[in-house]
């Protein structure tokens, strides 16, 4: 393999807090310190307020205002203003410089075109990375839409459909195209006749989200992020668990890190499971912050469901892989049965549950370490571990770059 050094232009939807694209910016990150050079231009969302050391050029789409968004998405319905606009303000920007394949990532479409139809007119690769589908979660399709004004309902799934087309020929046109699990992997090959498609799981930053052993005074189920309601996220077999242990809220405690919408969803449920004295809520964190909870966590929770059309497909949480990083014991309840459930089993990462009573055991278990030790640790597969780093990914996407390039 060539170690040409790559000139990559990279589009991408808006860096948006809490977390700031961490599957982009890592990548970004990776490849200049391999020596590549990348230039981002993204459209313009939150405030940027993480290090970086490439060049980010932020377009403004938007002016702001209900009128100016309504006749800006009328005319993306009708004329795909937001990707020609998007594209003739990337084409202003660069050029008069030169780059050697084009990199674009999107949760849903924007800005698969505008990478297209650049790559063409530039005779550039490029490589489509799509983080999200609609078809994962049929039953969510209209979270993909930015808007909830009823008076545009009867328009969502018109929308929602010219998306989905402009999307599949999109991918079927890139020379390659990376995704986020294998059912995704799958169901971009049965939909566009890809066959150049990737599998690059979202992982962890192996340099922030290290093991570290550190006592703690109780043993602690941690939980970090947003709660979903059910069918998407379902606590149950946890609240059951807990119920079975001999064990007294002095000693255990489920500790929710959480914004107040979550916080009032799990109060709700804690408090019909009858669980309510075995919960803590210390609300929502910055993300610099999480690793340190992960460190003082005797087990980490990860919420799902078992996938169906209704639940989703091929959620693969983040929040497992940062658990996995800091070799903590993951409890997933309850198992998605599908591609979450596989990379625990194949990592030895701790249990996607079933039923309650082996959450009860795997729990008391852990909870007997943690009596022995002070702490927990899970002895996972360092050698699968490894590959669910972001750094690790970044090299998958290296091999990919330096394969179209040539």
């Amino acid at each position: 393999m060539s170690d040409k050094r790559l000139r990559i232009l990279v589009l991408s939807d808006g860096f948006s807090q809490p977390a700031y694209k961490p599957r982009l910016r890592i990548l970004c990150e990776w490849l200049q310190q391999q020596g590549h050079h990348v230039h981002v231009l993204c459209e313009k969302a939150d405030e940027l307020s993480f290090a970086h050391n490439y060049p980010i050029d932020e377009i403004a789409l938007y002016k702001g205002g209900m009128a100016d968004w309504t006749v800006k998405n009328i005319g993306t319905m009708l004329f795909n203003w937001k990707e020609r606009a998007f594209q003739r303000a990337v084409e202003k920007r660069i050029k008069g410089k030169t780059y050697d394949l084009i990199f674009c990532t999107s949760f849903h479409t924007f800005p698969l075109r505008s990478a297209n139809r650049i790559g063409a007119k530039l005779h550039l690769p490029v490589v489509l990375d799509i983080r999200d589908m609609t078809e994962q979660a049929p039953a969510n399709r209209f979270l993909y839409l930015s808007h909830h004004a009823s008076w545009l309902r009867p328009f969502a799934e018109l929308y929602l459909a010219q998306n989905l087309r402009r999307r599949n020929k999109e991918l079927a046109r890139a020379t390659a195209v990376t995704t986020v699990s294998p059912w995704h992997n799958d169901l971009i090959r049965r939909l566009t006749g890809q066959t150049h498609v990737t599998t690059i799981y979202n992982g962890y930053d192996a340099q922030c989200f290290k093991p570290r052993d550190t006592p703690s005074t109780r043993f602690s189920i941690v939980y970090t992020g947003k709660v979903f309601p059910s069918p998407q996220q379902e606590p149950g077999l946890l609240f059951a668990a807990l119920k079975q242990l001999n064990i007294s809220p002095k000693q255990l405690s489920v500790d929710w890190y959480i914004d107040a919408t979550s916080e009032a969803l799990i109060r709700q449920q804690a408090k019909e499971a009858n669980v309510e004295a075995w919960m803590n809520y210390h609300g929502q964190i910055p993300q610099s912050e999480i690793v340190t909870k992960l460190h003082e966590a005797s087990v980490c929770l990860v919420l799902t469901s078992r996938a169906n059309d209704t639940n989703g497909h091929g959620k693969m949480t983040t929040k497992f892989f940062e658990a996995l990083g800091v070799e903590k014991p993951v409890l997933c309840v309850e198992s998605d049965e599908e591609c979450l459930a596989s990379v625990i089993r194949n990592t030895h990462a701790g249990l996607s549950a079933t039923n309650a009573q082996e959450v009860a055991d795997f729990l008391q278990a852990k909870y007997t370490e943690w009596q022995q030790k002070g702490f927990t640790r899970q002895a996972v597969d360092l050698q699968q571990k490894a590959l669910f780093s972001r750094q690790a990914q970044a090299m998958q996407w290296i091999q990919i770059f330096r394969e179209i390039a040539e």
